[in-house]
């Protein structure tokens, strides 16, 4: 429950009515947020809040876990209702690994979402096609990216599984943070379920 209290008390210490509202009623799933030409989601009030998050509370320190598994973020919401994070979750139960492995989805506009709180709103509720990420909020997302990647060093390992797309916003990231992780990219190819069991293994 260690990234479900923190980003709880942020919503009530940081968020307006509506966000409140929205994080209560709107049940995982449903769509209310999606990008336009007229407000880029990367703009929204409720998705800025949670950059701000990521900017002054994000640790991966309170969750004590080693290891870390970052993954693509899917078009169904929540992820983990996905048939690629349904994979994932089996195979990290199947090697008992729930307590030792954090992980992570990276999206565009959210950045980087803990896996716990993939079912809370906004993260459950939006529609970012990636291809629709042009080349200033491409320069937000890695700067944004920028920031949360030196805190990740706390992990001893981290593999990455991601498609062409996200490789190279991660990649740039980390140049721009200018630190050095222990970290692995594993391609997520047309052989995707072959991917995540070799991205996980690697975790091992």
């Amino acid at each position: 429950m260690c990234w479900e209290l923190l980003y709880i008390d942020f919503v009530y210490s940081y968020g307006d009515e509506s966000y409140i509202k929205s994080f209560i009623d709107i049940p995982p799933g449903e769509i209310v947020l999606r990008n336009t030409d007229e407000l880029n989601l990367f703009r929204h009030p409720h998705i800025e809040l949670w950059h701000r998050f990521l900017r002054d509370v994000f640790n991966p320190m309170i969750c004590l876990r080693e290891k870390a598994l970052i993954l693509p973020c899917s078009g169904i919401k929540p992820y983990r209702l996905s048939v690629t994070h349904r994979v994932a979750e089996s195979i990290i139960d199947r090697y008992g690994l729930r307590d030792s492995i954090q992980v992570y989805i990276l999206s565009e506009p959210m950045i980087i979402v803990p896996r716990e709180l993939d079912i809370y709103y906004p993260f459950a509720n939006y529609d970012y096609p990636p291809r629709e990420l042009d080349g200033f909020y491409r320069d937000m997302f890695i700067d944004l990216l920028s920031i949360v990647i030196p805190r990740l060093r706390h992990y001893k390992k981290i593999v990455a599984i991601l498609p062409k797309h996200h490789k190279n916003i991660l990649l740039r990231s980390i140049e721009r943070a200018g630190v050095e992780l222990d970290i692995e990219i594993v391609d997520y190819g047309r052989k995707a379920f072959e991917s995540i069991r070799k991205g996980i293994e690697l975790l091992i």
